[in-house]
C-alpha cells in the first residue's frame, strides 16, 4: 500500500492526536497552526516535519493527498474550501461549522473526499451494537448521556454544537430519519452558551433522548437501547457492552440473561477512522459530507428550539 501524502492544519491537543496516527499510516508532510507554541511542541517531537503558520504558504510549497482540519469551527469550512480547491481530501473535525451553508457551499466539490470527523462510528463498541442490533427485535427508545469536560467559550459555541452532535448522528445512524426535534437548555455561565441540554428526537416509532452537559466535572459517554426482544448498552470509553434479554418474565423473580463484553486491548477510533478516510474506498467509508449537514442541521435546530 502507497503512503498518502497527508497534512494536519490545526496543532492543538487533538489536532496533535491526529499528528501522532498520520506519522504511522502516512506519509506526514507539513503542520500548520497560526498559534508558534503549538508549533514548537509539535517541532519538539517531530523534527522532520515542515511547520506553517499560514495555510496559504503550506498549500503553495507541499504535495499533499489528504489533510486533517483540526480548529475552531468558525474557520473550518474556509481552510476546507482553501485545500478541497487544491484537489486535496479533507477530514472536517466536529462540528464542521457554526453556519449549515458553510458547508452547504462544499457540495460544490463533487470528486473530492470531504469526510466529517465522526469518530464515535468507528469506535469498537459502537460496532458491535450495530452487529447485534438485530437482536432487539423492533427499536422503542434510545437514551444517550454524554458529559464533560469543560466550556470552549473562545470557539462561540454551547454544549449541543460540542457534544450533542455525537450523539444526534449515532441516533440518526440506527434509526434513520429525524422527524421532529424538541429541546431544553440550561445557560449556567452566561447568556449566550449552552451549558447543559436534553434533547428529544422523534423517529417516528421510535424516540430518542440526548442528555449532554459540559458543566458537571466528569466524563461520561454511554448509550442505551431498548428494543421489543432486549437492551443493549454500551460505554464508549471503556468499550464495554452489554446485552441483556428476557428469559421468563413471569412471576415473581422475573430471569434475564446478560452478555457482557470487555475489550482485551482498547482501540483508538481515531486511528480507525483515519485509516478509512485515508485508505477505504467510498463504498467502505462509513460518513460522508451529506452525513455532516443533516447532523448539523439538527444540532442548529435544537439550538433555535432552546433559546
Amino acid at each position: 500500500m502507497k503512503l498518502k501524502r497527508t497534512a494536519v492544519i490545526g496543532a492543538g491537543w487533538f489536532g496533535r492526536a491526529h499528528i501522532r496516527n498520520y506519522i504511522e499510516m502516512s506519509k506526514l508532510m507539513a503542520v500548520c497552526d497560526e498559534n508558534n507554541g503549538n508549533l514548537e511542541i509539535v517541532k519538539s517531537s517531530y523534527e522532520e516535519i515542515n511547520t506553517y503558520t499560514n495555510i496559504d504558504e503550506m498549500l503553495k510549497n507541499e504535495d499533499i493527498h489528504a489533510a486533517s482540519v483540526v480548529t475552531p469551527p468558525s474557520v473550518i469550512p474556509e481552510l476546507t474550501r482553501k485545500c478541497v480547491e487544491k484537489g486535496i481530501n479533507v477530514l472536517m473535525e466536529k462540528p464542521m461549522a457554526l453556519k449549515l451553508e458553510e458547508i452547504e457551499n462544499l457540495k460544490r466539490f463533487q470528486n473530492i473526499r470531504i469526510m466529517p470527523g465522526f469518530i464515535e462510528l468507528y469506535n469498537p463498541v459502537f460496532e458491535k451494537l450495530l452487529e447485534r442490533l438485530p437482536e432487539l427485535g423492533e427499536i422503542v427508545t434510545i437514551t444517550s448521556k454524554r458529559i464533560g469536560l469543560y466550556p470552549r467559550r473562545g470557539w462561540n459555541m454551547g454544549v449541543v454544537l460540542d457534544l450533542s452532535i455525537h450523539d444526534i448522528y449515532l441516533q440518526e445512524r440506527i434509526l434513520g430519519e429525524v422527524k421532529n426535534v424538541e429541546a431544553m437548555v440550561n445557560r449556567f455561565i452566561d447568556d449566550n452558551h449552552e451549558d447543559a441540554a436534553f434533547i428529544l428526537l422523534d423517529f417516528g416509532k421510535a424516540k430518542g433522548s440526548i442528555e449532554s452537559n459540559w458543566y458537571t466535572p466528569t466524563k461520561f459517554r454511554r448509550m442505551y437501547v431498548h428494543g421489543a426482544e432486549g437492551s443493549i448498552e454500551i460505554d464508549f470509553i471503556s468499550q464495554q457492552f452489554n446485552l441483556r434479554k428476557g428469559l421468563d418474565l413471569t412471576g415473581n423473580k422475573p430471569a434475564t440473561k446478560d452478555e457482557t463484553y470487555s475489550p482485551l486491548r482498547l482501540e483508538e477510533p481515531l486511528k480507525k477512522e483515519l485509516k478509512s478516510f485515508l485508505y477505504d474506498n467510498d463504498e467502505q467509508v462509513k460518513v460522508n459530507l451529506e452525513d455532516g449537514i443533516r447532523a448539523l442541521k439538527i444540532a442548529l435546530e435544537v439550538i433555535k428550539k432552546a433559546k
